[in-house]
C-alpha cells in the first residue's frame, strides 16, 4: 500500500470517528454564562476544524487533512478534560 493510500485509508477512520463524536457528545456546558460561551466558541471552532480537515480531504491534501482533524480533537479534548464535554473515541478494530 502506498503512502497517499495509507493516509486516505487513516484519514476516512478519523473522519468517521470523529463524526460520531459530534453525534453522540454530551454538553455538560458550566452555569457561568461568560465560561459557558467560551466553551461553545470553542466547540464551534472544533467544527470548522474538521470542516476543514474534510476539504482538504476531498482535495487529497491528507497531511492537511490530517493537522486539522488533529487540532479538532485537542480542542474537544480538552473541553471533555475540563468535564464539558462527554464522549468516546471509537476507531474500530482497524484504527492505526
Amino acid at each position: 500500500m502506498s503512502f497517499e493510500e495509507d493516509a486516505k485509508k487513516k484519514m476516512e477512520r478519523y473522519i468517521c470517528a470523529t463524526e460520531r463524536v459530534f453525534k453522540t457528545m454530551e454538553f455538560l456546558l458550566p452555569k457561568d454564562a461568560s465560561l459557558r460561551r467560551q466553551v461553545e466558541e470553542n466547540i464551534n471552532l472544533s467544527k470548522i476544524y474538521f470542516d476543514d480537515s474534510k476539504y482538504y480531504f476531498e482535495k487529497k491534501d491528507y497531511i492537511t487533512a490530517l493537522v486539522c482533524i488533529a487540532y479538532c480533537e485537542g480542542i474537544l479534548d480538552a473541553c471533555r478534560n475540563m468535564g464539558w464535554l462527554r464522549y468516546e473515541w471509537t476507531f474500530g478494530t482497524n484504527s492505526g
